[in-house]
């Protein structure tokens, strides 16, 4: 359940809470995906669906919008993932202020890509932060925060599923302090602060040269965005002159094994190089890492629905001398 969901159900109980839920607030429709066709973000889509007040300006900073909110005299601005700095005359318009949550334990991973970055450096908690938005990113005084444990096979998507049920929680649990005018904020330790810049594309791709638990985090991590990939080169393709190039394959779920179970699981047939494949061929893919491996449990053809590993090894015999690499 979202925080957006979870204020329209909490306005809808009796007896009503003392506040009302004055207007929902979301980027502007645009173009996406291959079809470029226009689509609405979710938060405006749910908005419409429980027809609660909807206003999708170009940015929340414009002056005719500003003095919009100014009519309607709002108490609290309550944001989440909104994608645009929301300025100081935009922060001023509410009377108790401007609060965002997000998808960290403030101060560690401000920035962009929390989730994701959290992952990547191995991190085994997480959590929802609630602060007042200042100028500086990410870096205005806490009221409130909810820890989160990181699953072991858990990718960003799945986690922020769950970080976003967290979020709804720590605002229904936020809001009386408001209502009762009994907000307690305190200044985050900036020594303690940390970054979490937004991803780039080129970061999805697989370096086979590190070690098995640090490429099963970036799989988890870039799932779902930007994916991590690698381009499997068959023996076959490279004895033959025009045979076609290496085919990108997406990698959506991985498991590490350390090399004692890397080395067991390959058998007599032992990698020469990290990227090297490995298994039975039937019901067990095996990459080669810097140390240890992996053992793909899902992954995706370009331009083909995902496929468990067992569904993959189907359609692709394996052969001793193929491998994955992400150097194209």
């Amino acid at each position: 359940m979202t925080a957006l969901d979870r204020l329209a159900r909490l306005e809808a109980a009796i007896p009503p809470p003392p506040w009302r839920l004055a207007l929902v607030v979301s980027r502007p429709d645009k173009a996406a995906g291959r079809g470029r066709k226009i689509a609405s973000t979710p938060v405006a889509l749910h908005a419409r669906g429980r027809r609660l007040p909807l206003e999708l300006p170009e940015s929340a900073n414009q002056p005719e919008f500003l003095a919009k909110l100014d009519e309607m005299e709002p108490d609290l601005f309550l944001v989440a993932d909104y994608g645009e700095f929301l300025r100081s005359a935009c922060r001023a318009a509410p009377r108790l202020g401007a609060y965002n949550l997000h998808a960290s334990l403030l101060p560690k991973y401000r920035g962009a890509a929390p989730v994701a970055h959290a992952i990547l450096n191995g991190e085994t908690t997480t959590g929802v932060t609630l602060f007042r938005i200042e100028k500086k990113m990410d870096g205005g005084p806490i009221i409130d925060r909810i820890e989160v444990d990181i699953l072991p096979l858990e990718t960003a998507g799945e986690l922020e599923a769950r970080l976003a049920a967290a979020a709804a929680d720590l605002l229904e649990r936020a809001l009386p302090q408001f209502s009762c005018g009994k907000v307690v904020e305190r200044s985050q330790d900036e020594k303690a602060a940390t970054q979490a810049p937004k991803l780039l594309k080129e970061q999805g791709a697989i370096p086979w040269q590190e070690d098995a638990q640090r490429i099963s985090r970036r799989v988890r991590a870039m799932n779902p965005w930007p994916g991590a990939y690698s381009h499997l080169a068959r023996q076959s393709q490279l004895a033959r002159k025009g045979a076609g190039a290496p085919e990108r394959i997406k990698f959506l779920r991985v498991r590490p094994l350390d090399p004692i179970e890397a080395a067991r699981a390959f058998g007599a047939q032992a990698p020469k190089k990290p990227g090297e494949t490995g298994g039975d061929g039937k019901t067990r893919l095996l990459v080669a890492c810097g140390l240890g491996a992996v053992e793909v449990l899902e992954l995706q053809r370009a331009g083909k629905a995902p496929l468990k590993a067992i569904e993959f090894l189907r359609g692709w015999k394996a052969r001793p001398g193929d491998f994955f690499t992400s150097n194209l």
